[in-house]
Formats: C-alpha cells, sequence, structure tokens
C-alpha cells in the first residue's frame, strides 16, 4: 500500500547512517567496522496544512490499514513533490513504516494539520518484486509491487498495487 497522494507542506529528511561498531584495541587505536551496506534508521517528518475532512481520513485510513508502526509501506511521488531526484527513490531498498502515530490539529474552520513521523525499513532486494505482471511465483517473494496478474502461491506478506494478482 502506498502513502496517500498528498503534497506535504513541510518535509525533513535526515539520511541516517551505515550500521556500524567501534573497536578499541589495548593499545588505544579505534577501528571501525561496517556491519552493512545500506542506511538505517532514515527519518523523514512529514507537516500539512489546511487539509480537508477527506484528506485527513486519507491519512488516518491509511495509518491504520498498516496496523499503525507495524506495516510497511513505499511513498508516494508526491511525498517528494519538488525533487527531480528524491534522496531516495520510490521504489529502492527501503520501505517506510510509522515511528508513531499521526498527529492531528484543528486549524480554520474544516481545515486541519497533521503531523507524521517516518522511518525507513530496508527490505531485501531478492524479496522484492516489481511490476510482476504475469510473473511466477517462484522464488517465493515477501514484496510484490505492481503485481499484475501474478500468482499469489506461494502467499507473500505484501502485496502493493494488487491489480488483478490471485
Amino acid at each position: 500500500m502506498t502513502f496517500p497522494s498528498l503534497v506535504p507542506s513541510v518535509r525533513s529528511f535526515t539520511p541516517g547512517n551505515i550500521p556500524q561498531t567501534n573497536q578499541t584495541s589495548l593499545n588505544g587505536i579505534v577501528t571501525g567496522f561496517r556491519r552493512g551496506n545500506r542506511r538505517t534508521q532514515q527519518t523523514l517528518s512529514l507537516s500539512f496544512t489546511n487539509l480537508n475532512e477527506t484528506q485527513v481520513n486519507l491519512i488516518k485510513s491509511h495509518y491504520i490499514d498498516r496496523q499503525g508502526t507495524f506495516d510497511v509501506f513505499h511513498l508516494s511521488s508526491e511525498v517528494w513533490s519538488g525533487y527531480t531526484t528524491p534522496p531516495i527513490p520510490l521504489l529502492s531498498d527501503y520501505a517506510w513504516r510509522y515511528s508513531a502515530a499521526p498527529s492531528i490539529s484543528d486549524g480554520v474552520v474544516g481545515r486541519w494539520g497533521i503531523e507524521v513521523q517516518l522511518v525507513s525499513y530496508a527490505i531485501d532486494t531478492g524479496d522484492l518484486l516489481f511490476d510482476a505482471g504475469t510473473a511466477s511465483a517462484t522464488p517465493a517473494r515477501t514484496y510484490t509491487l505492481n503485481a499484475g496478474s501474478a500468482s499469489a502461491t506461494p502467499a507473500r506478506a505484501y502485496i502493493i498495487n494488487p491489480i488483478s494478482a490471485s
């Protein structure tokens, strides 16, 4: 499921860091060890202002559909509106999840503001199938994006934009 197609009023992105640990030897020399090749703990704060009730309900329903902070999703292109090249491509090795419940505030009568806090979630590209079309279900993949009429056997954990997938 993709985040609602709304353009935020304000975005704040923190690129995170590569997982690493440091080891100090007995003589005091510090050596760093990289523990992965993808950034972790990337955060994205989105602020939406002057939303109508329908737009507020889109974000609220998305949060509920994603089971709060549990389930992952991809961002819509509107989230990165204004970027020629977004900091993180829409379809990449990363999905997103809520790090907290959206904060909804009243504004002018009939208008609301929402603050959304997201954190990146690294996914294994071997588990991700883009534009599946009529792709075979073998090997099994956890994520299927733009599923087309791809078989759902074996079961996938996440089918994003299922179209007519079985």
